[in-house]
């Protein structure tokens, strides 16, 4: 089963968050600092790192440098107040696989965990591929490792045009900041594009990409 490491000042947030993840099987540790938190890691190897964004002296933007530095096959998922989801999506950038605004509910935790893990697994599959296939994959690999950003590409696939807002209702995302980042990611690496009404549709590239996830799944 996974290990997970909780970084959080709030020692009730650490509790309450060890006790549920524990109790469905994972492995679980937490600190109550980022230089805890940096011990641990060096010490360790974690599956996911669940890190508050501001904490005092380290905080975790510096927490995830330090991982994607020593331990990058270690999954990040970001903890931010409302106010800071603009920092949280630049951690997104740096590489966090995902963040969870503040407060949030448990299946939140839950179901991010559920998708970080995913996308891990979703690369050492790519890593196992036959050599032909790792070649077509190359340019997209990062984008499409995540799960929210293929179901984005198969849903407007099966759409053909597609609005923002029915997007987010068929994905069932909370969050449109969040779906927005992923839309954004997946139009910079020209899997998508949009119209002059603003609906997303896949492009040449985005469709041989499905075409090579789909054989991917089938040789492995």
């Amino acid at each position: 089963m996974a290990r997970i490491l909780i970084v959080d000042d709030d020692r009730q947030i650490c509790e309450t968050l060890a006790e549920i993840l524990s109790d469905e099987g994972f492995e679980v540790e937490y600190v109550l600092s980022g230089e805890e938190a940096l011990q641990k890691i060096d010490a360790g190897n974690y599956d996911v790192v669940i890190t508050d964004l501001l904490m005092p002296r380290v905080d975790g933007m510096e927490i995830l440098s330090h991982v994607k530095r020593t331990k990058p096959k270690t999954q990040v998922i970001m903890i931010t107040a409302f106010a800071t989801i603009e920092n949280a999506v630049e951690a997104m950038k740096r590489g966090a696989s995902d963040y969870i605004a503040k407060p949030f509910k448990i299946n939140e935790i839950q179901a991010s965990i559920r998708r970080v893990l995913e996308e891990a697994k979703f690369r050492d599959e790519f890593l196992s591929a036959p050599r032909d296939v790792e070649a077509e994959l190359e340019t997209t690999l990062k984008v499409l490792a995540n799960p929210i950003r293929r179901n984005a590409l198969k849903v407007i696939e099966a759409e053909g045009r597609i609005s923002f807002s029915r997007i987010l209702g068929k994905l069932q995302v909370d969050d449109p900041t969040k779906l927005s980042f992923h839309l954004r990611q997946l139009k910079e690496a020209q899997l998508v594009d949009q119209n002059a009404s603003k609906e997303y549709f896949v492009t040449a590239r985005g469709r041989r990409a499905l075409r090579v996830l789909k054989e991917l799944a089938a040789s492995l």
